[in-house]
């Protein structure tokens, strides 16, 4: 049996393996009690043609898939189309409630009730709800429901044992209010009762879904309710939510006052802008400065240059005999740009794992606090500015630490074209920290009104870029629709168990991208076409008033940002060559292994975007600064 079964019974128990999804809102705790109920990660993959992550793991003859957090079974987002395509494929859903906000999550156990979905409810976060001093009865909860009700605590494993052994007991009501506004659809529908639940509340990928299976009479058009029938089915599903929790929910004791306080501050701007910028900071230091720097910095120049590449080297030396064919791969194995065995493994070890593991650990700590949608929704007005809402603020402060790491970190922003503009912004006018330390060293000697004309160029071209995107780009942009978490203490076991478990499952992808990626380049390298590269650049670099060997500077730049400017002090240049070869630099195409962290996160064509937009930006800008330096001069 599935959910697009009209039965309203529990889990299968035949010889093929069922399938359970877990369902709820953001930060209800759905991906800690998915560890707790598999005691490990496995498969965290993209859902088939979004950028949306999920984790399926198999225990026994189930099958269970952590989905994306949701406030609905529906469309308006593309993580409730992932849940969506979930539900309708499994067997059963265990419903993760968050028991302090069931006037919240009620909604999408009702909506998977009234959808005849086979449920479990996991009324998680019990200890929480003890302390703010409610009492939720939880057998009056599951008679009101009518499918099985199980308290738990994810975080210490209370009642996962129990949420296991009644997972057979998945049900769902044989009807419910609903079903009287099936009426409303043309009588030659012939679909589930999920599939007509969401056709009364216009979902219009299931409309189209049920009008290609043909069950649409005279070949009509995909059938959907007009909008007075969601709204009702909504007035009437918040009715029954409001219902259930005034029967069920009842004051116990006295609150906690001082998280709600802290709270408080976050969100009043006078007090809220101050706090974010110190958390930014913080996120900036620890990803920018401990990590890009110094300990890649220790990690590159002592571990892998003193030790690792010239063992490496005099190994691969000794073990190739001589001959022709020897030489390429040799060549393609320890080359000094990209060898397979020192560059390539050099950066995902050496730069690539740092990285990981720290932006993880930040981003893990801040969820755990309950602090990011906090900061969405303080920074959500500026950024929307320019195409982007609140959830963008993460990717660029980490895109000042490193580009690479805040292409990943853009999953967390709304649609995929918000996703799609934050990618380009953070490829175009963000440098990394190195580059940064280069390109602060060589403006310093240089004065504080380039410092000042440098930060208003890149300024303006990531307004100017973004606007542009957000007026070009189809669709529009997305509100940002935050429900506020709890603040909590961020607890160092779930914090260190999520980075270990994303940090594993991204390397797995990673890393073969980044070598076949290597690999290309080390090829076009020993054929000569980068010195080809540098040759057809000679007359852009003369066009900006830079000497031919500028050329080889932005080549090194395909390679890394940071070796593009630390190519520059070795040339001869006056302050204003020097100022718009920064330019150039910054706005250059991003170092390769961004390119194949865009080319993993986005699509071909997204990637090409970027790509032929920073060869456009960068000298185009160019031109315009250099032309007006030598009108000033």
């Amino acid at each position: 049996m599935t959910a697009n079964g009209e039965a309203a019974g529990g889990l299968g128990t035949g010889d093929g393996e069922a399938l359970v999804a877990l369902v709820g809102a953001p930060n209800a705790g759905k991906s800690v009690l998915f560890g707790r109920l598999t005691a490990e990660y496995a498969d965290v993959s993209n859902y088939p043609g979004t950028t949306v992550e999920t984790t399926a793991a198999t225990v026994g003859s189930t099958r269970l898939t952590d989905t994306p957090g949701v406030h609905g079974i529906s469309s308006f987002s593309e993580e409730e189309r992932v849940t969506k395509e979930a539900v309708l494929e499994a067997d059963a859903v265990v419903n993760v409630v968050d028991a302090t906000q069931l006037d919240r999550d009620l909604f999408v156990t009702l909506q998977l009730l009234d959808m005849g979905v086979p449920t479990v409810v996991a009324l998680n976060m019990m200890d929480e709800l003890e302390a703010d001093g409610v009492d939720v009865d939880v057998d009056a909860l599951e008679a009101a429901l009518g499918v099985p009700v199980v308290p738990t605590v994810a975080v210490t494993g209370s009642g996962v044992d129990e949420l296991r052994d009644r997972l057979p007991e998945a049900s769902a009501p044989a009807s419910t209010p609903v079903d009287s506004y099936y009426d409303a659809l043309p009588d030659a529908v012939e679909a589930s009762r999920a599939e007509k639940t969401l056709l009364v509340e216009g979902d219009e990928p299931t409309a189209r879904r049920v009008a290609a299976r043909g069950l649409v009479a005279d070949g009509g058009d995909a059938p959907l309710a007009d909008a007075g029938a969601r709204e009702a089915v909504y007035r009437e599903r918040r009715s029954r939510v409001r219902s259930i929790v005034e029967a069920v929910e009842r004051e116990a004791g006295p609150g906690r006052a001082a998280e709600q306080r802290l709270g408080d501050l976050l969100m009043r701007p006078m007090t809220g802008v101050p706090i974010a910028i110190g958390l930014l900071a913080a996120v900036f230091y620890v990803m920018g400065v401990v990590v890009a720097q110094r300990v890649v910095g220790y990690a590159e120049g002592v571990l892998f240059d003193r030790y690792y590449n010239p063992a490496v080297e005099a190994v691969v030396a000794d073990l190739l005999p001589g001959g022709e064919w020897a030489a390429p791969v040799e060549f393609l194995l320890v080359n000094g740009n990209l060898g397979l065995l020192t560059i390539t493994v050099q950066y995902v070890l050496g730069v690539l794992l740092p990285l990981v593991v720290a932006f993880y650990l930040m981003i893990g700590t801040l969820e755990d606090a309950g602090v990011l949608p906090r900061l969405a929704v303080l920074t959500d007005r500026g950024l929307s500015r320019i195409g982007l809402n609140g959830r963008a603020v993460v990717p660029l402060v980490v895109g000042v630490g490193c580009v690479t790491m805040a292409v990943i970190s853009t999953r967390m922003v709304g649609s995929r074209r918000e996703r799609l503009i934050a990618t380009a912004l953070l490829g175009l006018a963000i440098p990394c920290s190195a580059q940064i330390g280069v390109i602060t060293g060589l403006l310093a000697g240089l004065g504080l009104a380039w410092w000042v004309g440098y930060l208003a160029v890149l300024l303006g071209v990531l307004g100017v870029a973004g606007v542009f995107l957000d007026r070009t780009l189809p669709g529009r942009a997305e509100p940002l629709i935050e429900q506020l978490p709890r603040l909590r203490v961020p607890r160092p076991g779930n914090v260190a168990r999520k980075t270990a478990n994303r940090s594993a499952a991204f390397l797995r992808e990673a890393v073969p991208l980044f070598g076949a990626t290597a690999a290309a380049v080390s090829t076009l390298d020993y054929v000569g076409a980068l010195d080809a590269i540098v040759e057809g650049l000679r007359p852009l670099t003369a066009a900006l008033g830079l000497p031919p060997s500028f050329g080889r500077v932005l080549v090194l730049g395909l390679i890394r940002r940071d070796f593009a400017a630390a190519g520059m002090t070795d040339m001869a240049l006056s302050a204003s060559q020097t100022f718009v070869g920064l330019i150039v630099v910054t706005l250059f195409v991003p170092c390769i292994l961004t390119m194949a962290m865009i080319l993993r996160e986005r699509d071909a064509r997204s990637a090409l975007l970027v790509w032929v937009g920073s060869w456009v930006t960068a000298f185009t800008v160019g031109g315009a600064v250099a032309a007006a330096l030598e009108v000033i001069a």
